[in-house]
């Protein structure tokens, strides 16, 4: 299909729900080696699996990268110490670059754009690290670009994801191979309390139809994917 939905089963990790919903996403994104393993038990391919989050330990990256799951780099020395073990293994891991955006996502529940967070490499930073990644023993894939999340608005979800649709472009003329997967996060937010009106989906739906035609016209061999947590459960 033109966007892939992955579920991050850190919303939910156990396993029976996690088997439920394999038969229902194109694939999983984890964030420990637990939740790897979870991923891994049910018949979703290892490609299909991604493992992001800050603070992986060098055995999680050597058992994510023996695997063969897609490893979310969160920072430049992350993507060194994977080098080293990939080399070990005589393997090139697959791997996407987690991209902290220059902007913010707007009356967002938890904002995760603009200035130095936890989460990812800073864009400006971004392209030193695609030309290095030349000479290492890494099979890059493309990216993940995540603004925010918990949002109830569709007018700030579409605008993030133009400028998410945007970032990409720019920064795969960096890149050193074609950008295969484009992870432009989810943001979907649930109405928890009693004003809280729920997220119009199609408005979204019909933005996210045009930056998928943007997005092939660009990157031809990007796979577009959305990935949700608790708006799926």
């Amino acid at each position: 299909s033109d966007i892939d939905l992955h579920y991050a089963i850190k919303a939910n990790p156990m396993p029976a729900v996690v088997q439920h919903l394999c038969g229902l996403v194109d694939g999983f994104d984890v964030a420990s080696a637990l939740e790897m393993n979870t991923a891994m038990d049910t018949p979703m391919p290892a490609g299909r699996i991604s493992f992001a989050g800050p603070g992986k330990t060098a055995s999680e990256l050597s058992r994510a990268a023996a695997a063969g799951v897609v490893i979310h780099l969160e920072s430049e020395r992350e993507a060194e110490t994977l080098d080293g073990i990939a080399k070990t293994l005589g393997i090139r891991a697959p791997v996407a670059i987690r991209v902290n955006p220059d902007f913010e996502l707007k009356s967002s529940g938890m904002k995760m754009g603009g200035g130095p967070k936890q989460f990812g490499i800073d864009a400006e930073r971004v392209p030193d690290l695609l030309r290095r990644m030349a000479g290492m023993s890494l099979r890059f894939e493309g990216f993940h670009i995540f603004s925010g999340s918990q949002n109830l608005r569709a007018e700030t979800l579409q605008d993030a994801q133009s400028k998410t649709v945007a970032l990409a472009i720019e920064l795969a003329r960096h890149a050193p191979e074609p950008v295969r997967v484009l992870n432009i996060g989810g943001g979907f937010g649930i109405p928890y309390f009693p004003k809280d009106e729920p997220l119009d989906l199609a408005p979204v739906a019909e933005t996210l139809g045009e930056l998928s035609v943007k997005a092939r016209a660009a990157l031809p061999e990007a796979q577009l994917i959305i990935e949700l947590g608790r708006y799926l459960v």
